[in-house]
């Protein structure tokens, strides 16, 4: 006997239908996975908070070669001690230009060699100059500068590993050969006009009293080396380094400026002349060698 296909059809068709329709019922009830959530509550206010106190910002490392700076110019730092002898015999000198740099240098009788080099170095005071530098060599050491024939051959003969003057000499010949600062212990404050010669007396009159009274009481016929003072018209008084210092904080209180290029290599205030003469004057502080002439910060 065959079964009734079409009947077995009908049964499963129901079946299915009325899975369906349980479903359906289900889904209607509980929303399903599609319906839709729990209706939200609303949300609790957020608890005000303090804003975070600011904090300073971390301190930028400094670069390497900062820590080896040793040069300044202008006025030594407070507390420095003078370089000793306060006087020496010059027995070499170089002033000139060597693979693109100018180089001053001095060499004493008593071994200090003292030097300063434009550009950026090491031990450089800053990214453009070096300010007066020191170092110190032996006796038998000044002997074989001495023996080279000419400052130039002394200081930069071959071999010469640059950038630094008389570094061919043995290490024998080397008392010291760390490099510091000279620190001298007088300075030549110089005023001078510009454009034209000024007389000086009246360039003193423009001064703050503090400043001027201290430049009057250390007048000085005072030389210069390499001879800058040539031709200027004006005059220099020769000061202890604490005089001196006064004298600069006296023109810093009255508002003297001082010229952005020059800074970089010494220390040098501006002031405008008074009156009729609408001049300006310069005012040059310069540190005294041990040979007693004023070196020269901005030479090159």
């Amino acid at each position: 006997m065959q079964p009734d296909r079409g009947r077995t059809q009908r049964f499963a068709a129901g079946v299915v239908g009325l899975a369906f329709f349980v479903g359906a019922v289900w889904l209607v009830a509980t929303g399903g996975p599609f319906g839709p959530g729990p209706t939200p509550t609303s949300p609790e206010p957020p608890t005000p908070t303090a804003p975070p106190a600011p904090t300073e910002p971390p301190a930028l490392a400094e670069p390497a070669v900062a820590s080896a700076r040793v040069g300044f110019v202008g006025l030594p730092p407070e507390g420095a001690t003078p370089s000793e002898p306060g006087r020496g015999e010059l027995v070499l000198r170089y002033f000139g230009r060597r693979y693109s740099h100018w180089y001053q240098v001095w060499v004493y009788a008593d071994g200090r060699l003292i030097w300063q080099r434009e550009g950026n170095l090491l031990e450089g005071a800053n990214e453009r100059s070096t300010g007066f530098l020191e170092q110190r060599v032996t006796r038998q050491g000044v002997a074989l500068l001495l023996s080279r024939g000419s400052p130039e051959a002394a200081l930069f003969g071959f071999p010469w590993r640059p950038p630094y003057p008389a570094s061919w000499l043995p290490p024998r010949a080397w008392e010291d050969r760390t490099i510091r600062p000279y620190v001298p212990s007088r300075y030549a404050v110089c005023y001078m006009g510009l454009r034209r010669p000024i007389e000086p007396a009246r360039i003193l009159r423009w001064l703050p009293e503090p400043a001027a009274d201290l430049l009057r009481a250390g007048v000085s016929d005072v030389r210069s080396d390499g001879g800058w003072l040539r031709g200027f018209g004006g005059g220099c008084s020769m000061l202890r380094t604490e005089d001196a210092r006064e004298v600069a904080a006296a023109l810093e209180r009255a508002g003297f400026g001082q010229d952005e290029f020059q800074r970089w290599y010494g220390l040098v205030y501006y002031s405008e002349g008074r009156g009729s003469v609408r001049n300006e004057a310069v005012i040059r502080f310069e540190p005294i060698l041990p040979h007693g002439k004023a070196g020269c910060s901005g030479c090159g």
